[in-house]
C-alpha cells in the first residue's frame, strides 16, 4: 500500500470534473465556488497528457508502487516538480538523484510499456523552504519547485509555461479562471490510489481563502485554487501539473504544493506554487524550456479529448 507524505499540520492532498475547455471558462465570484459530491471529485483523464510525469522510487520496480509523485517535462532532459518532492526530510528514501527515476507520458500505472527514465541531477530552488510551528508541525513551503535532469531524453511532449504574458491577455493572477489538474493521488477515500490518470477542474480563489484556512500569509508565488469540500488534489498528487489552456493550448500554470488532509476534510482549499513567478530560475537550468506566449500548432487531437511511498 502506497503512504502519504505530502504534509501541512501533519496534513495531505487529491484529484476532478467538468468539460475539457472548462480551462478557458472564467468565474465570476466565489459565490460559483460550490461543493460537489465528487474523486475527489474527480475523473478518469480520457488521454495520455505527453508531459505527465510520474516521480519514481527506482529502487521499486512495480510503477504503480513506484510513482510518489507528479511532474511535467518542460523540455527533452527536464522535468518541473514540488521541491517538497525531493527534500529527504519529506519524501522518504529520496537522498541523491540516482534515488530517482521517472516515466513520461503515463496514463496507466498497470499498463505502461514506456522505459524509465534515470534522474541524472536535482535542482531545488535556493530559496526553498519548509516552515513548521512551535510544535514541528509543517505550515507553509516557499518556493516549492525543483528541477530534475534526466539522464537521456525524453520522446514525448513537453508542456509550455505560463510567463504571465499571452496573446488572449490572460490576468496573470489566474483569479478565478478554471484550472486542471492532473495525477495518481488518492480518489476514494480513504487510501485507495488509482492507476489510471484522474484529473479535476479547480477555479484560482483569492489568497484569503488558503491564509484563513490555514493561517498564512500567501507570497506572489503562490496561489490558492479549489473549493470548500469535495473537489481537491490529495496524497500522491504532489508536484503534479495544474494546467490552463491558453493561446490554443495546453500551458503549465502551477503545480501542487500542499493543503489540508483530504481524508480528514475531504477536499478543501489547496496551495499551488505558480509557475510565472520562477521564470528566471527555469530559464536559468532549462534554455530550451518554452513560454507564453505561444503559438497553438494547427492540429492537437489530443487535446480533444497529489506524494506517497511503497
Amino acid at each position: 500500500m502506497k503512504k502519504s507524505v505530502l504534509i501541512l499540520c501533519a496534513l495531505f492532498f487529491s484529484l476532478c470534473s467538468q468539460a475539457l475547455y472548462a480551462a478557458e471558462q472564467p468565474l465570476t465570484s466565489s459565490s460559483s465556488f460550490l461543493a460537489a459530491p465528487q474523486i475527489i471529485g474527480g475523473y478518469e483523464a480520457p488521454v495520455a497528457y505527453p508531459w505527465m510525469t510520474a516521480i519514481l522510487h527506482a529502487s521499486e520496480s512495480n510503477l504503480y508502487q513506484a510513482q510518489y509523485c507528479g511532474g511535467a517535462l518542460i523540455a527533452p532532459n527536464w522535468v518541473l516538480t514540488a521541491g517538497h518532492c525531493v527534500d529527504s526530510n519529506i519524501a522518504t528514501s529520496v537522498n541523491k538523484a540516482s534515488d530517482l527515476e521517472v516515466a513520461v507520458g503515463v496514463h496507466d500505472l498497470n499498463n505502461w510499456s514506456g522505459t524509465r527514465i534515470q534522474v541524472k541531477q536535482i535542482v531545488k530552488h535556493p530559496f526553498y523552504k519548509v516552515y513548521y510551528d512551535a510544535n514541528n508541525n509543517l505550515v507553509n513551503i516557499a518556493n516549492d519547485i525543483a528541477l530534475l535532469e534526466l539522464n537521456s531524453p525524453s520522446e514525448q511532449q513537453p508542456i509550455p509555461i505560463f510567463s504571465g504574458a499571452s496573446v488572449q491577455g490572460i490576468d496573470p493572477k489566474l483569479l478565478n479562471y478554471l484550472t486542471t489538474l492532473i495525477g495518481w493521488g488518492v480518489y476514494v477515500l480513504p487510501d485507495l490510489y488509482p492507476s489510471i490518470l484522474q484529473q479535476v477542474n479547480l477555479p484560482v480563489v483569492a489568497d484569503a481563502y488558503c491564509n484563513s484556512a490555514y493561517g498564512v500569509t500567501l507570497s506572489g508565488s503562490q496561489l490558492c485554487a479549489g473549493y470548500a469540500a469535495a473537489k481537491d488534489a490529495c496524497s500522491g498528487d504532489s508536484g503534479g501539473p495544474m494546467m490552463l489552456v491558453i493561446d490554443g493550448q495546453w500551458v503549465h500554470v502551477g503545480l501542487v504544493s500542499y493543503g489540508s488532509d483530504c481524508k480528514l476534510s475531504n477536499g478543501y482549499y489547496g496551495v499551488y506554487t505558480r509557475s510565472s513567478a520562477f521564470v528566471d530560475f527555469i530559464k536559468q537550468y532549462v534554455p530550451a524550456a518554452k513560454f507564453t506566449p505561444v503559438t497553438a500548432p494547427k492540429s492537437l487531437p489530443w487535446l480533444m479529448l497529489l506524494l506517497h511511498n511503497p
